[in-house]
């Protein structure tokens, strides 16, 4: 009976300390979730290559980029998101180059012989850079698309397989969390609105909406938008142990207060803009600036976690 009752007792302690780590939560209930959306989107836009399934299937693709875990848990995977998306570590023009692409006599997969040129990036242009998708055009994008999804199902084999095997220690993934929210402002702020908006360093006093991400398909508030809701599903109080039950464990409740704050205003704020217009984006930068600095200055202190800090131009 001594036997069946500590079983019993070992049982359940295994099952709350599973229970109540976090990175395994987040993985299992956000980050594999949003993987398997975007690749559902991605084969549906093969399927029908039209503007709302090109939106959907980006806006998928922007929550997996935002908060990106697996080349810190399998370090062959750390260039992954580059081969599906070059937004600001290109230096190369694309559009000219996918143009040759396009009008080129070559076999879909020698023409598309560059890495650059099978990115979401890519794939913007060739549907969007004029109003009919010609014949050419499709077999391209159903060819990019089918390279995207490998990347992505590599994404999701390296996430399901670190549930099966955690082999990392949970201050390490817990440091992967905070830093991986403060990286991902990082280049909201500065890359996908200051740079547009003239709120970066990099282009102060210099809007030009032609600088934002999807200038093209006009979806960048788009992919904010879903950067942002993206945040929103890691802050925000779930069922299971989360990164906000975590915080309210540290003493961290005012700091995350601030942060989901700071979300919300964002996301009101989004709603009254014109759409993809960087000119009137000056208060939306403001916001992603007090949104990084809630994580990068506030929070993380109270967490007693070590920052990583982001040069201008690159990770």
């Amino acid at each position: 009976m001594m036997k069946k009752i500590l079983f019993l007792v070992l049982f359940c302690a295994t099952f709350l300390f599973a229970e109540d780590r976090l990175f395994l939560n987040i993985l299992k209930n956000v980050s594999i979730i949003n993987v398997q959306n975007s690749i559902d989107n991605a084969k549906t836009l093969q399927k029908d290559l039209n503007e709302e399934n090109f939106t959907n299937f980006l806006k998928s693709w922007k929550k997996v980029e935002a908060l990106y875990f697996a080349g810190d848990l399998d370090e062959d995977f750390l260039d992954t998101p580059r081969y599906i998306d070059v937004f600001n570590n290109l230096k190369e023009d694309l559009s000219s180059q996918m143009k040759r692409v396009i009008e080129s006599n070559d076999e879909v997969k020698t023409a598309l012989f560059k890495n650059s040129f099978k990115t979401i990036n890519a794939l913007e242009y060739v549907l969007f850079n004029d109003k009919e998708i010609s014949k050419r055009e499709k077999e391209l994008s159903i060819a990019i698309l089918d390279s995207i999804i490998s990347h992505l199902e590599d994404i999701n084999s390296v996430y399901k397989g670190y549930l099966e095997k955690p082999n990392k220690d949970e201050k390490f993934e817990t440091a992967l969390v905070i830093n991986g929210l403060i990286a991902s402002s990082y280049r909201l702020k500065e890359w996908r609105i200051g740079n547009a908006s003239g709120n970066s360093a990099k282009f102060k006093n210099d809007a030009k909406n032609d600088r934002a991400e999807y200038f093209l398909s006009q979806n960048s508030f788009a992919a904010i938008e879903a950067i942002i809701e993206a945040h929103n599903e890691i802050v925000k109080k779930h069922k299971y142990y989360d990164f906000a039950s975590y915080a309210l464990d540290k003493g961290a409740a005012i700091e995350l207060l601030v942060v989901i704050d700071k979300i919300n205003e964002m996301q009101n704020e989004l709603k009254t803009l014109p759409k993809d217009d960087f000119t009137k984006a000056d208060k939306l930068f403001t916001l992603a600036n007090e949104l990084h600095n809630a994580y990068y200055v506030s929070l993380i202190q109270q967490l007693s976690i070590t920052g990583k800090i982001l040069d201008a131009d690159g990770d």
